[in-house]
């Protein structure tokens, strides 16, 4: 008997056949074929093969990953209870914390304490605007001081084209956000899963900024699960090439 079976453990199905068949003294000897891990299982009766099961995975329904990075934006560090949440999914999805002057970045660091692993930081203007992008010479020199005073700091970026205002800044490690999906709040709570999905397919993006709150925080982690159910794999965002 031939068939191609699948959304379920082959291994479960041998075992459950076994126990099944064993009180009327059938064995199910089984043979495994790598590296599809087609299972081929005999029903065996007095030393005699009646029967043979044939386990096989339809290529074309075989789970693709993919993988995206999602990154999640603060204006200040999230309360303990959020940190907690995001501690607790072990996924590498950085902090992003907004500053104006580097001076901040130390004083971040040292409240934080290492409570959470990964923890970027994000030029911004008085008006909350992308510092890069409003005011390149500004930047430059804010971010001259901060390789000074805080060395091995990431700093987000999310302006195309910036490798020539980023020169020389060896000590610092930029992270591209340049062509990121940008999720929030507002867009409500079907968008926002949307968007999610939209990543898995990597038709646009395959990252996520997302703006912190305990709202977005809430749904990453419900969402979360089906994404990777469906075969999305968290990674870390990827670093510019100087």
């Amino acid at each position: 008997m031939w068939g191609c079976l699948t959304d379920f453990s082959k291994t479960q199905f041998h075992a459950e056949l076994n126990n099944a068949l064993y009180p009327f003294g059938i064995q199910t000897p089984a043979r495994v074929t790598f590296p599809q891990k087609n299972v081929d299982i005999q029903l065996s009766y007095k030393e005699t093969v009646i029967r043979t099961i044939s386990l096989q995975t339809d290529p074309k329904l075989s789970l693709q990953q993919n993988d995206i990075s999602l990154l999640l934006s603060f204006d200040e560090i999230p309360e303990s209870q959020l940190i907690s949440q995001l501690n607790t999914l072990a996924e590498p999805i950085p902090l992003v914390l907004k500053i104006e002057q580097p001076m901040q970045v130390q004083t971040l660091k040292k409240e934080l304490n290492g409570k959470y692993p990964s923890v970027i930081f994000w030029f911004q203007n008085k008006n909350g605007n992308d510092l890069i992008k409003t005011n390149p010479q500004a930047a430059r020199a804010r971010l001259d001081r901060l390789q000074d005073i805080s060395p091995n700091s990431r700093v987000l970026i999310t302006q195309n084209d910036a490798s020539s205002l980023l020169e020389n800044f060896s000590r610092l490690t930029f992270v591209d956000a340049s062509n990121a999906q940008l999720l929030h709040e507002q867009l409500g709570k079907k968008v926002f899963y949307e968007e999610l999905t939209l990543l898995q397919s990597n038709t646009q993006s395959y990252l996520a900024l997302i703006t912190g709150t305990e709202t977005t925080v809430e749904w990453l982690i419900e969402k979360l699960p089906d994404l990777k159910k469906a075969g999305a794999r968290i990674i870390p965002p990827p670093k510019m090439n100087l």
